[in-house]
């Protein structure tokens, strides 16, 4: 049985979870539990020494988050020490090293990792970098600098899509760096083509979590003046596009007084010094009148995004720029009728007027047009949500990510030309 080791920034733990990439267990366990590979896998954290135990089987490790550079992308010699050693132990056949936020591509570029590798797009810093204002106006930015940005200049908008760049760029000489890359969407193929040319590429699919695979679908329900829209974010970034999903709610508010828009996330829950772009979202609110029309529930595990979502009319993805969209995904299993920003590779997951609808992202005209239509055509909101499912249940069926992350596994280990 080959000896899998995965890299990535998630521990394994019983209970659900409400951090990004959650999907990433349940995709360890199925991986497991096929019997043809075992899983390994070695993560970090606020922990004072490097912490080891056993999770359904599967080894794992916990490395403390010893000093960074380059920005949180670049590890300390401590750090790749440690991982070293733990790849000694475990002695794997292959390293799966899932996305680039982190300190894993530089570890890997590093020297650090002497097994045979391969990464898993999951972001790309330096593609996220040129959407970073998510169509805010210098103005806007401007309003966005508050105590917080005052005390810390660091922590202003201009300066984080610096930061952006900057990590962009070790993002980019890492990935030169690899052989062999995975990826969800051909847009992220597109965009990483032009990086590293010479590597081979494997199309790759996503297993969504087990929640949405056995909840009961949406069906359609007639909301009279308080219809439910919901959406996510997982922070406070202007590329997702929260802000002008707030100027679509405004309007539709004249329609409907008594809209609501569900917000998972926690953009504008926080510490009572919150970021400046957050305090813009809560002053935007105001401005708009529609303070009793928004509700930010916070960060939220997947039982309750699948409530959420059974309860919602509409579900709206109003990011600048996404490399798959697992809120996407999550949303059309459910059976609930989605609008999208037409960007990124969100286009790749549905048909415009079959699965799906798309708006350019920054037309908040056109996103509540939409909102207003599934909300009002019973017809075309059921058959979206029928083809929507439909597609996820063959796109993200259990069984065909599981194989084809097996496949890939073998033609790295057997240098197969894809």
């Amino acid at each position: 049985m080959k000896k899998i080791l995965w890299l990535c920034n998630v521990k394994f733990v019983e209970e659900k979870t409400k951090v990004t990439g959650g999907w990433l267990q349940p995709l360890a366990e199925l991986l497991q539990a096929s019997g043809q590979v075992s899983i390994f896998n070695v993560t970090k954290g606020n922990v004072n020494g490097i912490q080891h135990d056993n999770y359904k089987g599967i080894e794992q490790w916990v490395i403390p988050d010893f000093k960074t550079s380059g920005y949180g992308q670049i590890p300390s010699q401590e750090f790749c020490k440690a991982l070293s050693e733990i790849e000694n132990k475990v002695n794997p056949d292959l390293v799966h090293i899932w996305g680039t936020e982190n300190v894993w591509v530089s570890a890997y570029a590093q020297g650090a990792i002497k097994t045979k590798a391969f990464i898993d797009i999951q972001g790309i810093l330096s593609s996220c970098y040129y959407y970073y204002y998510g169509g805010m106006t210098f103005k806007d930015i401007l309003r966005s600098i508050h105590l917080k940005e005052i005390l810390m200049p660091w922590r202003t908008l201009f300066h984080k899509k610096e930061v952006f760049k900057q990590r962009g760029k070790i993002e980019t000489e890492c990935l030169k760096k690899f052989k062999y890359i995975s990826y969800q969407s051909e847009w992220v193929k597109n965009q990483l083509s032009f990086i590293n040319p010479t590597a081979t590429y494997l199309s790759t699919r996503i297993l969504l979590r087990d929640s949405f695979y056995t909840a009961s679908p949406w069906t359609y329900k007639d909301s009279g003046n308080s219809p439910v829209i919901f959406t996510t974010a997982s922070g406070a970034i202007p590329y997702k596009g929260i802000h002008i999903l707030f100027r679509s709610i405004r309007l539709l508010k004249d329609i409907y007084p008594d809209i609501q828009l569900r917000v998972a996330g926690n953009m504008l829950i926080g510490n009572r010094l919150l970021d400046g772009y957050s305090i813009y979202l809560k002053k935007q609110i105001k401005s708009l009148g529609i303070e009793n029309n928004v509700t930010c529930l916070g960060p939220i595990d997947e039982t309750q995004i699948v409530k959420e979502l059974q309860n919602a009319n509409v579900c709206v993805i109003p990011s600048f720029v996404e490399t798959y969209c697992l809120a996407f995904a999550e949303s059309m299993i459910i059976g609930v009728p989605t609008i999208a920003s037409f960007t990124g590779a969100m286009p790749e997951l549905g048909k415009h007027g079959e699965e799906c609808l798309f708006y350019n992202p920054i037309d908040f005209q056109t996103c509540a047009h939409y909102i207003d239509l599934l909300i009002k055509d019973k017809e075309l909101a059921e058959s979206l949500s029928e083809n929507g499912r439909a597609k996820r249940l063959i796109e993200n069926k259990k069984e065909t990510v599981l194989q084809t992350q097996l496949d890939n596994y073998m033609k790295i280990l057997e240098n197969k030309n894809v």
